[in-house]
């Protein structure tokens, strides 16, 4: 009887704890919300305004420290692949990093940068030795490039513009301009820098076309100067083979 007695009390108590689990997990409970910013037609360029980390998640495993300037002192960029709104009210946004492995991402608030709207992006295709600048998706500028030769290939992925350098002279090894991008070679990491991969101008003319360099992409000086004119900070470059 007193066994009887504890299952039917105990049962009530059972079904309303099960009641406000499924009170809690209710459809229309708040969920954060995400949406895709990066399009091969626009994407968008943060710059880190307050110094601040990139987090392995919203708010969580702060794992780089973002400073205002990088060494060169250009503003530290990001490039953002994602926005996401939290139940607190709390934006964040999923990054690009300029930061070894390559492709690395993390999360950044949206309160420590200023973002900006970007339609132009860079492609540069390895096997046919070429880079193509699109402006919303039409073509503006094709050119041959120098690419890494076989020893020190110029490494493949999504990156993005990290610095903007007039060069001086304008007649040395980098050309009159050069673009620093988000790209480190994959086998130089003893060098200065871990091995940063660039855009740039060359004094060896004969090497356009053809695959010499440490990994950087070579242009004729002329277009880099074109290139360079109208490729601000955070300019998507993707490099495919």
């Amino acid at each position: 009887m007193k066994r009887t007695i504890a299952i039917a009390i105990l049962l009530p108590l059972a079904v309303a704890a099960g009641a406000t689990r499924g009170a809690l997990a209710r459809p229309g409970a708040c969920a954060p919300a995400t949406k895709a910013l990066a399009t091969p037609l626009q994407t968008f360029a943060a710059r880190v305004t307050t110094a601040t980390h990139a987090y392995r998640s919203p708010g969580r495993g702060a794992f780089l420290t973002l400073p205002l300037e990088d060494p060169y002192g250009f503003p530290t960029t990001l490039s953002i692949l994602a926005r996401e709104r939290l139940c607190n009210g709390a934006t964040w946004y999923r990054v690009r990093l300029a930061h070894w492995p390559n492709g690395t991402t993390g999360w950044v608030r949206s309160v420590d940068v200023t973002t900006t709207k970007l339609r132009v992006r860079i492609v540069v295709d390895v096997s046919a030795h070429q880079l193509t600048l699109y402006r919303a998706g039409h073509v503006v500028l094709r050119t041959p490039a120098a690419i890494g030769k076989p020893s020190t290939p110029t490494p493949l992925g999504t990156f993005f513009v990290t610095q903007r350098f007039v060069v001086n002279p304008a007649t040395g090894a980098y050309g009159p301009r050069a673009l620093g991008i988000s790209a480190f070679s994959n086998v130089l990491r003893s060098w200065r820098d871990g091995g940063p991969i660039g855009i740039h101008g060359t004094n060896e003319t004969f090497s356009i076309g053809q695959p010499v360099s440490h990994g950087c992409i070579r242009l004729p000086n002329d277009v880099i100067i074109r290139l360079f004119a109208v490729t601000p900070l955070g300019t998507p470059v993707v490099i495919q083979p």
